[in-house]
């Protein structure tokens, strides 16, 4: 993914093309195989329903990432029929354990993108109905999108100005972190 595309560690933005590396694609393999073990093309549904169409690995891709897993130990294939069934091993789930935080997040972009899917779809006909699908209040899209012109606008601040934004943006970040853990 070019460094240009990425927004953060496991945050991908809602655009065409690669939205995660190999590793991370491994991580949410790893993910879903905790919950059961599973074959290629239920993988491939699943991260699909995930994200509300937004993310929808091809076999070219998911396949290789199945193949890295299972020559990593992290994951075991039994065939079954003319198909692989993959199943997490213990040193999968250890290395879950390990990524905890990552996994989480890149779980978090996935939901995060079929929610914006589905505000995408439905909001050019009712911010009702997008706000009922999705739970975002119409409010809470129009200040994301103040912050991101706030933003861009200061890009090409000088430093002094750029460490009076990371001030308020710690500040802002740890209240809206704080809430979360304690709602």
């Amino acid at each position: 993914m070019k460094q240009a595309d990425q927004v953060g560690p496991g945050v991908a933005p809602l655009v065409r093309g690669r939205k995660f590396n190999a590793e991370e694609l491994q991580l949410k393999l790893l993910w879903f195989l905790r919950q059961a073990p599973a074959h290629g093309y239920y993988l491939i549904r699943a991260l699909t329903e995930l994200s509300h169409g937004y993310y929808s690995p091809s076999p070219g891709v998911l396949y290789p990432a199945l193949a890295q897993l299972e020559a990593d130990g992290l994951a075991e294939a039994a065939q079954q029929g003319k198909r692989k069934c993959y199943r997490i091993t213990p040193a999968g789930l250890a290395h879950l354990d390990t990524h905890q935080q990552q996994v989480e997040l890149l779980i978090a972009s996935l939901r995060h993108a079929a929610k914006r899917m589905q505000w995408l779809s439905l909001a050019g006909e009712s911010e009702e109905q997008a706000s009922a699908a999705t739970g975002w209040l119409p409010e809470f899209i129009q200040a994301r999108k103040a912050l991101r012109a706030a933003l861009l606008a200061s890009s090409d601040a000088d430093h002094e100005e750029q460490r009076r934004v990371i001030q308020i943006l710690q500040r802002a970040t740890g209240e809206i972190l704080q809430m979360t853990d304690n709602p």
